[in-house]
């Protein structure tokens, strides 16, 4: 093996920090935006001289376009590149947010936030793929554990920090600073093309091949039950999470305050997920899913009975937001390492499946918790991971010897 070789070895094998940066605060950025919402409504509607119930409307609304974008245009990254996907994705939602800073009646603000929730559908997505293509096998539970860790980092200080801002300055500055984001992101992704371009340039990376359909993503080995196992996963999170604050609010006194103070309990879990997709890439990623669900359908079924005690409810709730960034980490690294000619339809399907359990947990769960109350959730819920788990553990059967023949190229 020459130097050149070993240079190229060496380079590859670098923690890709920009890559990892770039995508990070686009998610970021995408997911604060898309919470930021709640807490501005009662401005919005004073701006906008309409009534708090129809300025929500700009939430359903931005969930519309998410299942649009996806499809529509993660696309021309499989067929194209992922930088056209991604710069696409980071200009309609600098569109998007200037129209929202800039609205003068309530039409131009859900055309706004439209265009946003379009791009959030483009670019997570995409964001997820190019981690697939681009980060070593090695790194790539870190990074994508970087990327996840995003949406949590955006509930904890992303809106807080824009809530903030609309009450000290204007509700206009808030969607200003994310259109500021927007820009940063998109000079981070027009320098890691350059980067990229450098490196396929000297021989990098070989010829690409031409994408293929949907049908064709879809009958890729592992897709489908991975992409049921999400699915699993998301609903009983979804299910379990809704109405975790109203559980709060109703056994403790303190109302929102005691509530919130606990959900940002599991939020430091949910953001742990880098060190906890470090230790994955080491113990294996299909092992590791294995461990999350099986972690999580025990605490979904003991949450409930836990408050009986302060400390085992902390703790609990840390341990299940810790599980569930593990469990969506491994699960988009997983499927983002399934083919690399489909990915990003993939992983369109991985946030459609996402996005749909979102709207069928809180749905389902909703008359479960009026009629029989949060310990028939956590049951029915955990019922529902157990069958993930079930899935995971077929999974690991039929398809373990593929991460084993990655961890073994990797180690020689």
């Amino acid at each position: 093996m020459n130097s050149n070789q070993n240079n190229d070895i060496k380079t590859k094998h670098h923690f890709p920090l920009l890559l990892a940066l770039a995508l990070t605060m686009g998610v970021f950025a995408a997911g604060s935006e898309e919470l930021v919402i709640s807490p501005l409504l009662p401005d919005l509607a004073k701006a906008f001289s309409s009534d708090v119930s129809v300025l929500a409307l700009s939430i359903s609304i931005y969930g519309i376009m998410i299942f649009i974008g996806a499809p529509l245009l993660v696309p021309l990254g499989d067929k194209y590149s992922r930088e056209i996907s991604l710069m696409a994705g980071l200009m309609i939602f600098i569109i998007g947010t200037v129209m929202c800073a800039l609205a003068q009646n309530i039409f131009f603000f859900f055309l706004g936030r439209a265009l946003s929730g379009l791009a959030a559908g483009a670019f997570v997505p995409t964001a997820y793929a190019v981690v697939g293509d681009r980060v070593p096998y090695t790194y790539r539970g870190r990074v994508m554990g970087l990327i996840v860790s995003s949406w949590s980092l955006a509930l904890i200080f992303g809106v807080p920090l824009g809530s903030f801002i609309g009450g000290v300055l204007h509700w206009r500055w808030t969607f200003w600073i994310f259109a500021l984001m927007g820009v940063l992101v998109v000079l981070l992704i027009l320098l890691e093309m350059r980067r990229h371009a450098e490196h396929k340039n000297s021989g990098g990376e070989g010829k690409e091949e031409p994408a293929g359909t949907f049908r064709d993503a879809v009958k890729v080995p592992r897709v489908p039950v991975y992409i049921m196992i999400t699915f699993c996963n998301m609903i009983g999170f979804y299910g379990m999470y809704s109405f975790l604050g109203t559980y709060l609010q109703h056994i403790f006194t303190g109302g929102n305050t005691a509530a919130g103070l606990f959900i940002m309990i599991y939020g430091i879990g949910f953001s742990m997920s880098v060190v906890t997709g470090k230790m994955a890439d080491r113990i294996g990623k299909m092992r590791s899913l294995l461990i999350a669900l099986g972690g999580i359908s025990v605490l979904l079924a003991c949450l409930p009975y836990a408050s009986t005690s302060m400390f085992l409810l902390i703790v609990s709730l840390f341990i299940w937001g810790l599980m569930q960034s593990l469990t969506v980490t491994l699960l988009s690294t997983i499927l983002s390492d399934c083919s690399e000619r489909h990915r990003g339809k993939i992983m369109v399907f991985y946030s459609l499946a996402s996005n749909l359990a979102v709207t069928l947990g809180s749905a389902l769960m909703g008359p479960v918790y009026v009629a029989y109350g949060y310990a028939a959730v956590g049951l029915i819920c955990a019922a529902i991971t157990v069958l993930g788990f079930v899935l995971s553990v077929f999974a690991y059967k039929k398809y373990g010897k593929h991460e084993k023949k990655a961890n073994q190229s990797l180690s020689q």
